[in-house]
């Protein structure tokens, strides 16, 4: 844009601001002032989901140009961009849409949360408690307030922890997914049905202005193989790598000392083992083409892999190999009693070996 057609252009927004007699763009924290000389009037954006990527709750987005017919074609890419920044680009928009339209937008004062704040409530007796507008996990389609333990909102809060008590509002914060929006709002000519009155120099340059669409373009990073596959998947995915709740740590805690204990258990039938069935043990294993040192070795993998999975928040991976290993374990220490004694009984039921009169699991 040369650079008489830009001061045109300020003053044209400068002039709508202040007929609002807002200071509506004070909020901004001068996150604007980046060169943007793109004529956007051709353009939309398609907000497709909100995620956690790479640890960072992102909006993913698709760009379209000229002759885009709603979104249907002249796609430019897909790409992700921080929810922080898009919220701040997304409400400036509504604000200079709203100035156009008469509608009288006013920025919620919830806004400040785009970054980790303070609040103050009843739930634990007045304590701090701090908040961030983030992703709503529930759905992928919307963004939702976050509680946090901490001041630099990383660990959440007790999903038990209930935000609406706290009487906050972002529902002026909305956004629509899966819906094109034009990049540039463009008000009737003639003038009757809008709400601000504008110059000739508005309709050369009004397309230079979109607060949402530049602060996305500015922003963005290109959506690839894993960012696509968790916008496809959407909340399910949020969900999926989610941390585990109390009640879920509670039986972590349980099922890892069960498995413990069993491999302690199933170690000490081993030292009991007559020679003659470690012998037939050890051709069974070397049979599946194996040594009894490997057998050691998946185990340790095993325990490797479980915590790795925990420690990365993949709760169905570290479900299966947890309860796996407990039902496998338990299975072989019962093989190795049944071996030793001939039965196995729990509660008095008899799982292995014959007993008296017929009852119970012939071997």
């Amino acid at each position: 844009m040369r650079p008489f057609e830009l001061f045109v252009s300020i003053l044209a927004i400068v002039g709508l601001a202040a007929a609002s007699g807002d200071n509506d763009y004070a909020w901004d924290d001068d996150f604007f002032n980046f060169d943007d000389d793109t004529l956007w009037s051709d353009y939309a954006l398609l907000f497709k989901r909100c995620i956690n990527f790479n640890n960072q709750d992102v909006i993913v987005f698709s760009m379209y140009g000229g002759g885009h017919n709603q979104c249907a074609r002249a796609g430019l890419g897909t790409y992700y961009a921080p929810l922080d920044s898009f919220i701040k680009g997304y409400t400036k928009q509504k604000v200079a849409n709203s100035e156009l339209t008469g509608d009288g937008y006013d920025v919620p004062d919830e806004l400040a949360y785009v970054d980790c704040q303070a609040a103050y409530g009843d739930d634990d007796g007045g304590a701090a408690v701090y908040l961030k507008i983030g992703c709503n996990d529930s759905t992928g389609k919307a963004i939702a307030m976050k509680a946090y333990e901490d001041d630099q909102c990383t660990q959440a809060k007790s999903s038990s922890y209930n935000v609406q008590n706290l009487g906050l509002d972002i529902s002026d914060l909305r956004v629509k997914f899966e819906t094109c929006q034009d990049c540039v709002y463009w008000p009737s000519e003639n003038g009757d049905d809008d709400g601000a009155a504008v110059d000739d120099g508005f309709w050369n340059y009004h397309g230079y202005d979109s607060p949402m669409c530049g602060a996305a373009w500015k922003t963005k990073s290109k959506c690839k193989g894993k960012c696509q596959r968790l916008a496809k998947k959407g909340a399910s995915s949020n969900a999926y790598h989610s941390g585990f709740t109390r009640p879920g740590r509670f039986f972590l805690f349980v099922f890892s000392v069960s498995g413990i204990f069993l491999l302690l258990a199933v170690h000490s039938q081993r030292k009991r083992m007559a020679t003659e069935d470690a012998v037939y043990e050890e051709a069974l294993v070397q049979k599946a083409g194996m040594q009894m040192k490997h057998v050691v070795f998946a185990i340790i993998g095993l325990i490797v892999f479980t915590l790795i999975f925990a420690l990365l928040k993949l709760k169905f991976l570290t479900w299966f190999l947890l309860l796996g290993a407990n039902v496998l374990l338990f299975a072989y220490w019962a093989y190795l009693r049944f071996r030793k004694e001939g039965k196995v009984e729990v509660g008095g039921f008899k799982l292995f070996g014959d007993g008296e009169g017929g009852s119970g699991v012939a071997a």
